[in-house]
C-alpha cells in the first residue's frame, strides 16, 4: 500500500535546505530531514482522523465515539 504526504516549508527552513544543498553538508542534511521533515510527517500522521473501520475490536463504534469524545475540547 503507498501513501503520499505532503510537507510545507518556511521562507527559514527553504533558505535553511539552499545552504545544505550548496555545501553539500551531509550532517546538516540528516538533522534537516529529521526535524524539518520527518517531524512534520509524524505530526501529520498522528493527528489524522481515524475511521471506525481501522478498529479491529467488537466495540469499534464504542471505542471510536470514547477517543472522538476524549478529543474534543
Amino acid at each position: 500500500m503507498s501513501t503520499k504526504e505532503a510537507v510545507g516549508f518556511e521562507q527559514e527552513e527553504l533558505l535553511e535546505l539552499e545552504m545544505i544543498l550548496v555545501d553539500e553538508d551531509a550532517q546538516a542534511a540528516l538533522e534537516f530531514l529529521k526535524r524539518a521533515v520527518w517531524a512534520k510527517i509524524q505530526r501529520a500522521r498522528h493527528g489524522r482522523l481515524k475511521c471506525h473501520l481501522d478498529y479491529t475490536t467488537e466495540d469499534t463504534v464504542e471505542k471510536y465515539q470514547q477517543e472522538t469524545k476524549a478529543k474534543d475540547p
